[in-house]
């Protein structure tokens, strides 16, 4: 009963000084909404990591690739082994490491694709037929490289979503003729659209494929491939998974395990993780200055409030209230504006990290960043505000709580 009777007075003495009540709650406001903007950032960020992690298979996904440059005795060199990864070491995965679910191998590079006449610089993917199940992407068209295409060398592909909307303008593609590097080829499957990716103009949807059977024959590379990606039985699994494959890729090139190196999305999504966490927490201290001194102005409001309610106070003391009280109703008061400011701080920073998201996107003109308001933010920041409201209100609340009835009637 006794805080509900707080609030109400809250309420009124909030009503009697309008103008400085929204000065305050400005200053609450702008710090809040600065605090979400940032985390809505970071959850952005982690969100869109977490959609290019599925796009590539999930986090069970990892791989194996040779660089073209090596780290040695501190000093990047040119990778000189005469090993390379081939379509033998593929087999032998799938024939010999049980914690592998799926595996296929990948080749890319650029190429000039021609559809009547029309040029655009785009990505050949050369793969095999299990890419869709290692990728779990699926064709929205037509079909995708069959183990026929594989043995008979056939001069097919499939095109990303992009591509057939740009270059064929959404009409029919399938059994077209097209040109890779000055090579006819025909489109049998249009693949499911993925969205734009995080490197710059390569997007997913903008690639080409073609039977990893064909690439070597008809641009070259005889066995080799560029990398083996596959995908572990389960997350747990993906370290033993990776192990066996080490095994078996040294097993045929002679114990050499310095000509390749590997990758797996679970270290990914760790990694990522903890950088992004890093970058917003350096941008919420950032922001909670902002906060800092909100708290500062409720200190000085609260101040001039009890100085102003001398009276009320040696009035209310003289006929029964305990220090307990009095404390209690000024902390009241300092915590229900800084509520109030966190409110409308929570609505402030969902707008302000929206916008911010659009610019980045706008400015990226390839990258969509979500904007992702979290309840962990909206709760953080509720806390955040209570405890400035405390913090900054306990000290003009205890100034009011030691005053006696004499010392209040002769300031009157």
């Amino acid at each position: 009963m006794q805080i509900l009777e707080n609030l109400i007075s809250a309420f009124s003495v909030l009503r009697g000084s309008k103008l400085r009540t929204i000065l305050t709650l400005l200053g609450i406001t702008i710090g809040i909404a600065g605090v979400i903007a940032m985390m809505s950032f970071g959850a952005g960020a982690e969100k869109l990591m977490m959609t290019q992690i599925e796009s590539i298979g999930g986090p069970s996904m990892f791989g194996v690739y040779r660089p073209g440059y090596i780290e040695k005795n501190n000093r990047w060199q040119r990778n000189t082994s005469p090993h390379y990864l081939e379509m033998r070491d593929l087999h032998d995965i799938l024939a010999s490491c049980p914690s592998v679910e799926v595996a296929t191998v990948e080749r890319s590079h650029p190429i000039d694709f021609e559809v009547e006449g029309k040029h655009r610089r785009t990505y050949l993917r050369a793969t095999t037929n299990e890419y869709q199940a290692v990728r779990r992407w699926q064709t929205e068209y037509g079909r995708f490289i069959a183990d026929t295409d594989m043995d008979f060398w056939n001069k097919v592909c499939v095109i990303g979503a992009r591509v057939w909307k740009e270059q064929f303008k959404g009409q029919d593609p399938l059994g077209q003729e097209v040109g890779i590097d000055n090579k006819r080829f025909t489109v049998i499957g249009i693949m499911e659209s993925r969205g734009d990716g995080l490197e710059m103009g390569k997007s997913d949807d903008n690639m080409i494929f073609i039977p990893i059977t064909t690439a070597q024959t008809r641009f070259g590379g005889r066995n080799r491939v560029g990398a083996i990606m596959a995908r572990a039985k389960s997350i747990e699994l993906v370290e033993q998974a990776l192990k066996e494959v080490k095994t078996v890729i040294m097993r045929n090139h002679g114990d050499d395990d310095t000509f390749f190196r590997t990758w797996n999305a679970k270290k990914g999504i760790e990694g990522g993780r903890r950088i992004i966490f890093i970058i917003e927490m350096v941008l919420v201290v950032i922001a909670s200055v902002a906060l800092i001194v909100a708290g500062i102005g409720i200190l000085n409001i609260m101040l001039v409030s009890v100085t102003e309610r001398i009276p009320e106070i040696g009035l209310r003391k003289a006929v029964g209230a305990k220090s307990f009280d009095i404390r209690l109703q000024f902390l009241t008061e300092s915590v229900l504006l800084c509520l109030i400011g966190s409110l409308l701080g929570i609505a402030f920073g969902a707008v302000v990290g929206k916008g911010f998201a659009w610019a980045v996107s706008q400015f990226f003109n390839e990258l969509s960043w979500p904007s992702v308001i979290t309840l962990e933010a909206v709760l953080i920041s509720v806390a955040a505000g209570t405890a400035i409201g405390v913090f900054f209100g306990y000290y003009p609340a205890s100034q009011a709580a030691k005053m006696t009835p004499i010392d209040a009637i002769r300031h009157t």
